[in-house]
């Protein structure tokens, strides 16, 4: 019963820290949609340079 209560909440733990993580990459550059990719030239098209 017990390893049960520690593997759920490993689980959700885990899921916690990769939302939060997510969240927080969004949020630092939302007006990016390479995600911090500068190697193409859609970033051009979509500035207007």
């Amino acid at each position: 019963m017990m390893l049960q209560f520690i593997i759920v909440g490993i689980i959700v733990l885990s899921a916690l820290i990769l939302t939060t993580t997510r969240l927080i990459r969004f949020f630092k550059t939302p007006a990016s949609k390479c995600h911090g990719c500068s190697g193409c030239a859609l970033k051009e098209v979509t500035h207007g340079t």
